[in-house]
């Protein structure tokens, strides 16, 4: 049987806004550069992983994420704190994301995506949806100075309005992954 295509459909930042994420992120690297710090192209806000799909999946969901997207509104998102999964002690991703003050729409257009997925036969996640950026993942241990610094750094909220759904492939390599586009949704004007 032939390999799906690893897919996961993501929101990416602005160019300007993608420049204050860099400087928070700058910021975190000059404390710990042990950590694998993610490369600009790769910061988004993950609305769900789809894993590997095959072509008639692929086609079910995206003929169901256009009809959504030419009813949705276009949703502000705030990026306003730090943190760490599975917690700020202990992180193995460190992350940017919104704060429990999000525009509803974004809870909306996850959910919405996720009962489109689930009818195409995609595992539904089990997690909460927790709409973040993943700014570095731990190798291992991380210092004691990065852990306090993300949880000291004030800073001001990373603002922007999402006009489009980015539909993303993403191939796995030993030195990472790599993202190329395969759909780009636009949300209603």
């Amino acid at each position: 049987m032939a390999k799906g295509i690893r897919t996961f459909i993501g929101i990416f930042p602005p160019a300007q806004s993608l420049a204050r994420v860099l400087e928070l992120q700058s910021a975190l690297k000059e404390v710990d550069p042990s950590v694998r710090w993610e490369v600009p192209k790769k910061l988004h806000v993950t609305l769900k992983f789809l894993g590997d799909l095959d072509a008639d999946q692929t086609r079910e969901i995206l003929a169901g994420l256009r009809a959504m997207g030419r009813s949705l509104a276009p949703i502000n998102i705030e990026l306003s704190q730090l943190g760490g999964f599975p917690t700020v002690a202990a992180p193995r991703i460190i992350w940017l994301g919104t704060g429990p003050r999000r525009d509803p729409m974004l809870d909306e257009c996850a959910i919405t995506v996720e009962r489109l997925c689930d009818g195409a036969g995609v595992k539904k996640e089990e997690r909460p949806f927790s709409p973040h950026i993943t700014l570095g993942r731990a190798k291992g241990k991380i210092s004691r100075a990065l852990i306090t610094k993300i949880e000291s750094t004030t800073f001001e909220r990373v603002q922007f309005l999402c006009t489009e759904l980015l539909v993303m492939k993403s191939d796995l390599s030993p030195s990472g992954s790599a993202y190329s586009l395969l759909s780009t949704i636009p949300l209603k004007d």
